[in-house]
């Protein structure tokens, strides 16, 4: 489908064919475009209904094995001069010869094509022309397999979360702070204890957020040092399979003591818009009117929201998840029409300094005639 679907894009801008060069470990579409995971940069070439890899000799052979490719040469096949390294003019040299021997002329490539390596193939006579929007249109239909892999990396983050409230549970309150096994709790202890069980799962996180106290009202804040009593603690933990390159998406506010009116009212409004949401989502429906309609309950409730200094609602109900974490399609105020197959986080969260942070986060599959959540955490604030 989603090779039918290129050359359709392809056809309709009148080109000879679309191209990648890129290390697909760093590039989502590529690796989606190919199977292929690979460190140094690759070409990729769709044109005449087959799709080609040019790929270093060393990798020819993996790249037959685990790549969906219709064809796989080395890049060594195309350099004039065998005795050729690596250079700033081989690459050019290399792929010049490739579409001369595909006779293309006219080549869509991906928005982010490095710039020298476009300029050096239109002063070799090629006329480039960026496709921005088809892959990740494509990436945001997620098939029935890909639905099956996130919701494993789904449940290796809960398993994960599970491990630091399992820590908090049995913490012990010791005036504004905690203390586990004889020790103040931190936050790179929650986040260690997180760490270490997506590891076992064959999972990795850039990072984690186990913030509390001041530090969470500030959305991104990863969060350091004790973990306060009595106080906000937001959780926010991402993975991405090692093998899959999917990802989850899962946030947990909880609290360890006596909760403050302020916090409790924040908090039930925050599930109340959560569950809003989700109520909404089904194709057709906008990001936009969701988002949209997440701020007026927020409103409505009396929690303001003051975006330049940070207070209130102040991030976007939510974003598209898969082999990014953050991915079309989105709830926001420009989000678009959702359609069976997309997959959303839903995370609304309120923010005040000097109170704290609350946010939610469950992750959505948009069904024919609604959506089913991916996410089976519970949702308990006071533990």
């Amino acid at each position: 489908m989603q090779a039918v679907t290129l050359d359709r894009k392809i056809a309709e801008l009148q080109l000879d064919g679309y191209a990648q060069y890129a290390a697909s470990s760093q590039d989502a579409n590529l690796y989606y475009l190919t199977n292929f995971l690979a460190e140094d940069p690759f070409l990729f070439l769709r044109s005449g209904g087959q799709s080609l890899l040019v790929i270093s000799s060393m990798e020819k052979a993996r790249a037959v094995r685990s790549s969906i490719a219709d064809r796989v040469q080395a890049r060594e096949d195309f350099q004039r001069d065998s005795r050729e390294t690596e250079g700033d003019r081989t690459t050019p040299t290399m792929i010049g010869s490739v579409l001369k021997e595909c006779k293309i002329k006219r080549l869509g490539v991906n928005a982010d094509f490095p710039i020298g390596l476009a300029d050096e193939l239109r002063r070799a006579g090629y006329e480039l022309k960026p496709m921005s929007g088809p892959i990740e249109s494509l990436r945001s239909i997620k098939t029935a397999r890909e639905l099956k892999l996130m919701a494993q990396v789904q449940r290796a983050s809960e398993k994960a979360l599970a491990s630091a409230l399992t820590i908090l549970a049995h913490s012990k309150i010791s005036g504004d702070t905690l203390r586990y096994d004889g020790q103040v709790l931190t936050s790179e202890r929650l986040k260690s204890a997180i760490g270490c069980s997506l590891i076992n799962d064959a999972c990795t996180s850039e990072d984690v957020i186990a913030s509390s106290g001041d530090d969470s009202a500030l959305p991104h804040l990863t969060g350091s040092g004790p973990v306060k009593a009595n106080s906000a603690i937001v959780f926010d933990v991402f993975p991405q399979s090692i093998a899959s390159r999917y990802h989850a998406d899962m946030s947990r506010t909880v609290l360890r003591g006596d909760a403050p009116s302020e916090l409790s009212d924040m908090y039930s409004a925050v599930q109340e818009a959560q569950h809003l949401a989700v109520e909404m989502l089904r194709p057709g429906i906008s990001g936009a009117e969701v988002h949209l309609a997440v701020a007026d309950h927020f409103e409505q409730s009396g929690f303001q929201t003051d975006l330049d200094n940070g207070q209130g609602f102040i991030h976007s109900t939510g974003h598209g998840l898969g082999l990014e974490v953050h991915e079309l399609p989105f709830l926001s105020k420009r989000g678009g029409l959702l359609e069976k197959g997309n997959v959303v986080t839903v995370e609304p969260g309120l923010y005040y300094p000097g109170i704290g942070g609350v946010r939610l986060e469950d992750v959505a599959v948009i069904t024919h005639n609604g959506n089913k959540t991916i996410t089976q955490f519970p949702k308990e604030f006071v533990i």
